[in-house]
């Protein structure tokens, strides 16, 4: 990542004009019925000045829906719907701005409103807009949730916890261990501001907080899972099955997995980042990230873009949200975001990638994957066998060959009666999976 310095900012925006400041101009989107889907599903109140139009707001109603979506689903709509009841009301407030430094959220509780404040910055030139950057919602929405936590829960139950973890290290300060017991020097500022940093880097940067320790289980993972522990007792959404925030923690493989996991990684099939991470559930970007490493090894770089006509995207710009510096992001460095554009450029995903990509993998999408890209290299995807199981009756009839036809090639582990289509796949069983599909894929090399 390249650095660049408030100073430089309005000269890089100028420079940089036509391409991404977690803008998404080319997706058309009806802002009104984004709005009114948002409010219902989230329990907010999306705000803008008198006498404008939800259209100016199209960049910003994309990272609205990007960034809620990373939350546990029911999590957000608990805590407006519990402020509701308490003649609190939830705003998302937008604004224009002329300076691109001011493109960060701001949230603030009242007494009778919570208010989440958004600049958008209008590009002078065009009659697009600029949204500040999802790290910076999901940053104040942790704040947001911290703040609920701490009502439900009890700050002093939470403070008498955070003092044992902190082994006698203070608030205020930073010295030497500091690094053993906080995840980054403004964590250690207050427990308030600690709390909020660690869900907000358990959503955006799972992997920050893993390889925290030099990725050993460390204080800070203790920290993680007793917030887990307090969201469970919290939320209802969130159970011990939802595995809130184990991405943050690090993980060791099941024996079962450790051959297949270490055969990918010597061929290089396993990005660095996922180091750690084996008992969560994959998210649809990180499935769809190993999903086109495979194809992409098998084919070699040039037939792989040459087969699915992939476009190189363009660099762009996103903001640190606690730093309040900006960075250039070379799209080559960002695996998720550069797999999903490409599997949107080949037709495997449609036009809503961007707000699902955090969502988690389910056995029946990637039994659609698995068929679409077989197809695409020449497999036979109508040679299956119909198999009888008990709990598919839901599926829609045009996806039950999907299934059938993945089963068949054994990538499931399944008990022949089940197939489970609404469960989720864990990272360890995603790469069983994807190894046994970059197997068969052999014959079908282009």
């Amino acid at each position: 990542m390249i650095k660049i310095g408030r100073i430089l900012c309005i000269a890089l925006a100028l420079c940089l004009i036509g391409n991404n400041v977690y803008g998404f101009t080319n997706k058309t989107l009806n802002e009104d019925a984004t709005k009114a889907n948002l409010e219902e599903t989230y329990g907010i109140n999306i705000v803008i000045p008198v006498g404008e139009e939800y259209t100016d707001y199209g960049d910003c109603m994309m990272v609205l829906e990007c960034g809620l979506r990373r939350f546990q689903k029911g999590m957000i709509k608990e805590i407006t719907k519990y402020y509701l009841d308490n003649k609190i009301t939830t705003n998302i407030i937008l604004s224009k701005t002329e300076k691109i430094g001011d493109l960060f959220y701001e949230y603030k509780l009242n007494t009778d409103s919570a208010d989440i404040h958004l600049n958008v910055l209008k590009k002078s030139l065009y009659h697009d807009t600029c949204a500040a950057s999802e790290e910076s919602l999901v940053r104040e929405m942790s704040h947001f949730a911290r703040d609920y936590m701490f009502t439900i829960y009890g700050y002093e139950k939470i403070k008498k916890e955070f003092d044992k973890f902190n082994e006698g290290y203070s608030y205020g300060t930073w010295g030497e261990g500091y690094d053993k017991v906080f995840a980054n020097k403004h964590s250690a500022m207050s427990l308030r501001d600690e709390v909020a940093d660690l869900i907000w880097l358990a959503e955006i940067r799972p992997d920050l907080l893993r390889n925290a320790g030099n990725g050993d289980y460390s204080v800070i993972h203790k920290k993680i899972e007793y917030l887990a522990s307090v969201a469970d007792q919290c939320f209802v959404s969130v159970t011990p099955e939802s595995r809130l925030w184990l991405e943050a923690i690090p993980q060791k493989p099941d024996e079962w997995a450790l051959e297949v996991i270490k055969t990918m990684k010597e061929a290089s099939l396993i990005p660095e980042e996922f180091d750690g991470v084996y008992n969560s559930y994959i998210t649809k970007e990180d499935f769809y990230t190993l999903a086109l490493n495979i194809t992409e090894s098998k084919l070699g770089e040039e037939k792989f873009v040459q087969s699915f006509e992939i476009i190189n995207q363009e660099n762009n710009v996103a903001i640190d949200p606690v730093k309040g510096e900006t960075f250039v992001n070379k799209s080559e460095k960002i695996h998720g975001e550069k797999r999903l554009q490409e599997a949107y450029q080949m037709g495997l995903i449609d036009e809503s990638w961007r707000s699902v990509s955090k969502e988690n993998m389910t056995r029946l999408e990637a039994a659609k994957l698995f068929s679409y890209i077989g197809n695409e290299l020449g497999m036979d995807i109508s040679d299956y066998k119909v198999i009888d199981y008990n709990d598919i009756s839901d599926v829609k009839e045009t996806e039950k060959p999907l299934i059938y036809f993945a089963a068949n090639l054994g990538l499931f582990d399944s008990d022949e009666a089940d197939f489970r289509p609404s469960d989720f796949c864990t990272y360890q069983e995603a790469y069983m999976m994807l190894m046994k599909f970059y197997d068969i894929l052999q014959p079908y090399k282009h």
